[in-house]
């Protein structure tokens, strides 16, 4: 069943990017080789407002929010200390041997290269984190949306932004939200789907 959502949602992922690209049949061209529109009922959503508008998306935008303030703190807390511990080093240049000094700068330089390295790194394991629970928040609503599909006659949802043009009443992302929240409430919480990410991901392995 968990592989089945998990195929449910890598559909609605490829339809929301590239929705737009779906190929038109050969029904679509009149006898006259004139243009009309495909039998398909179609639904439109936009993603971003579905993220942020449900609790459980507005949970997981918190807990990351909450990791970015921590790395935010933890960066200048580590320029706090460079900056000290550069002011002291300035101050001892005048009591040292050249040799003796160069080392020592050369020993600073070194420790703050690694600082950044090491930051850095981070900030692009909190953005992989991100990207994770927005994978996972789709896994988890797309039993929903297919539900909503079929009660609509649906066959697609295309992502709205990739769309030229297209009736309002083709947007199900309002109800789409409350029928998450009805069903999901405000979900799981960050740690706990990573948690859920690592043992899908080592489970999978060879």
């Amino acid at each position: 069943m968990r592989a089945r959502h998990l195929c449910r949602a890598a559909t609605f992922a490829l339809l929301f990017a590239f929705g737009s690209a779906l190929p038109i049949s050969a029904q679509s061209i009149g006898q006259g080789g004139g243009f009309t529109l495909p039998d398909i009922p179609v639904l439109t959503i936009e993603p971003d407002r579905l993220f942020a508008g449900t609790l459980f998306g507005q949970r997981l935008a918190k807990d990351l929010e909450v990791l970015g303030l921590q790395l935010v703190s933890e960066n200048r807390r580590i320029e706090g200390e460079l900056a000290d511990e550069e002011s002291e080093l300035t101050g001892l240049r005048q009591t040292m041997e050249p040799a003796e000094f160069r080392k020592l700068a050369d020993d600073f330089d070194a420790k703050v290269t690694s600082a950044r390295v090491a930051q850095d790194e981070k900030a692009r394991a909190l953005a992989a984190r991100s990207d994770q629970a927005q994978r996972s928040f789709l896994q988890a609503i797309a039993p929903i949306l297919e539900g909503m599909m079929t009660e609509n006659g649906a066959s697609v949802i295309l992502d709205r932004r990739a769309v030229f043009l297209s009736a309002d009443a083709s947007d199900i992302t309002a109800s789409a939200i409350a029928r998450i929240d009805e069903q999901l409430a405000d979900g799981t919480a960050l740690s706990e789907l990573l948690q859920q990410g690592d043992e899908d991901g080592a489970t999978s392995e060879p």
